[in-house]
């Protein structure tokens, strides 16, 4: 394929799927700003904590197998048997780690409800209701490697759509009647039960459903999980803190300002969605190191362009955005810039992270744990974390780390392709 042809089907490639995306992604958006709106700052709250917690259960109860999955299934995805074999191998282990998970969280989630003023029925209806998201999120989240290593882009976006347009329909409903947290996140949960049966429905075109288990599929997988789920169970702690010192040292009313904050953030999305969906995939199937190498700094350049753009329309029209959040939340200028960058750089920071990730290049990933806990200590010393700002700074200290220790995977996983392929060619 010629130069100017690649481009073009790539430009062909993006463009299909971004025609849908900013649909979807706005679709997402709107639905977002308008539970903003539509809350008081209470319920706001506790639907920011249930929706936290939900994608909490989810990354533990992942803690590497979709990474797993991609780095295998970009060798196998085209024997139907094979793939089948893989998917059920990480359906199963998904399921255990489940278990787990929601035996880890819920407490959690309980806690941080009853702490911020819900009643404990109210908390436990909400609490299971993240549960049952819960579960048809997590099987989505191991079929959707079937159509995004076959590239099937339209099945994706269309079951985004589907997902989004019910979720809004039924917030619509709710809007009319009541509508308080534990509907806004049955909604979610209801989005999720709609994308789940429509993977579903995909996959046996793809896969053969009734494969065996692979024990070899399974002890690869079982190796990056023990390389990964120290740090993942870490991380989505950290990924809580802010929830968890506001709760301890904030009130109800800064749970809420973070969580609107938060929607503004939702952009992001549309890059990480032709990362997932296009990027990584392909970044995966790619077996060249020349190759690798161009298109892992073509992907950073582009993300931190976006990044930048961002930061900066918060800096020059920060009135004008928060009008988008009603007149709660007109006070927060500031903490508005904060959350921008803050998005900005760990949105950087999670493209390496999957980057590595998908080729499994975790070298290193040990001292993740420690890198953070270090930065961490000295934040505390030198942060308030009884206000808002304090907080949103402290949760930008592991950055610092994790771009110093990305950057160390990235550059031993190239070398150590970069000499595979030289030994290969050598034979």
């Amino acid at each position: 394929m010629s130069l100017p042809t690649k481009y073009s089907h790539w430009a062909k490639v993006l463009s299909k799927f971004l025609s849908i995306e900013i649909i979807v992604q706005g679709l997402n958006v709107l639905i977002g700003i308008w539970l903003v709106r539509a809350l008081s700052q209470k319920e706001y709250a506790y639907y920011t904590i249930a929706i936290g917690m939900l994608s909490t259960i989810s990354l533990m109860s992942d803690s590497g197998i979709s990474f797993g999955m991609t780095s295998i299934g970009g060798k196998v995805w085209q024997d139907r048997f094979r793939f089948g074999q893989l998917i059920n191998t990480a359906m199963r282990m998904r399921y255990f780690l489940a278990i787990v998970s929601i035996a880890v969280v819920s407490p959690v989630l309980i806690w941080m409800l009853a702490r911020n003023g819900a009643p404990w029925s109210y908390t436990i209806i909400i609490t299971l209701i993240v549960l049952v998201g819960a579960n048809f999120q997590l099987t989505s989240g191991v079929l959707m490697t079937v159509p995004r290593l076959h590239s099937q882009i339209r099945v994706i976006q269309n079951l985004d759509l589907l997902s989004n347009l019910v979720k809004f329909f039924l917030l619509g409903i709710a809007y009319l009647t009541t509508l308080n947290a534990a509907v806004a996140t049955a909604t979610t949960a209801a989005a999720f039960a709609v994308y789940r049966f429509g993977l579903g429905n995909f996959a046996p075109k793809k896969i053969d459903t009734t494969a065996s288990q692979n024990p070899e599929d399974r002890q690869e997988i079982l190796k990056i999980i023990k390389r990964t789920a120290p740090n993942t169970v870490f991380y989505c702690f950290q990924g809580q803190i802010t929830l968890l010192l506001l709760s301890l040292f904030g009130n109800v009313q800064n749970i809420a300002e973070i969580g609107a904050l938060g929607r503004l953030t939702l952009v992001f999305t549309i890059i990480s969605s032709v990362l997932g969906n296009i990027i990584l995939p392909s970044f995966a199937r790619c077996q060249s190191h020349r190759i690798l190498l161009k298109r892992y700094f073509l992907i950073l350049l582009a993300s931190g362009l976006f990044s930048v753009f961002l930061i900066v329309l918060s800096i020059l029209f920060p009135h004008q955005i928060l009008w988008i959040l009603g007149g709660k939340y007109k006070h927060l200028e500031s903490e508005l810039v904060l959350v921008i960058l803050s998005a900005g750089l760990n949105f950087i920071a999670s493209v390496m992270w999957s980057l590595n990730s998908s080729k499994a290049w975790l070298d290193g990933v040990m001292f993740q744990i420690p890198g953070t806990l270090i930065v961490q200590v000295l934040g505390i010393m030198f942060l308030n974390l009884s206000t808002l700002h304090g907080v949103i700074l402290f949760s930008m200290c592991p950055l610092v780390q994790s771009f110093i220790l990305n950057s160390f995977m990235s550059y031993r996983g190239l070398q150590e392709k970069a000499i595979q392929e030289s030994s290969e060619n050598a034979v």
